[in-house]
């Protein structure tokens, strides 16, 4: 007599089916809480840049004249260039 399994072909379709629709039932309200805008509209209020590759160039000039540059940021701090903080800090750790 050939052994019986324990796994019924008919339980596990059922439990197959469920599942699929568990995953298909979150899909669909993730769905309809997420409505995306529509293409080729920007989103309320969004500004749109006139010239990005001219406004990323001068955000790196800013950034890197911050870099190469000293200055006071509040009472008690200042910053300074990077090569010239590492010299420091170097300096203070030959000790």
């Amino acid at each position: 007599m050939p052994e019986r399994s324990d796994i019924s072909p008919r339980h596990l379709a059922v439990g197959a089916a469920i599942i699929f629709a568990g995953i298909a039932a979150s899909l669909a309200v993730a769905a309809w809480l997420v409505k995306p805008a529509a293409i080729g509209e920007p989103p309320p209020g969004a500004r749109l840049q006139t010239a990005p590759q001219n406004d990323i160039a001068a955000f790196r000039r800013e950034k890197e004249a911050r870099l190469e540059s000293t200055g006071r940021v509040d009472e008690t701090h200042v910053h300074i260039p990077i090569e010239q903080a590492m010299r420091l800090w170097a300096r203070e750790h030959r000790k």
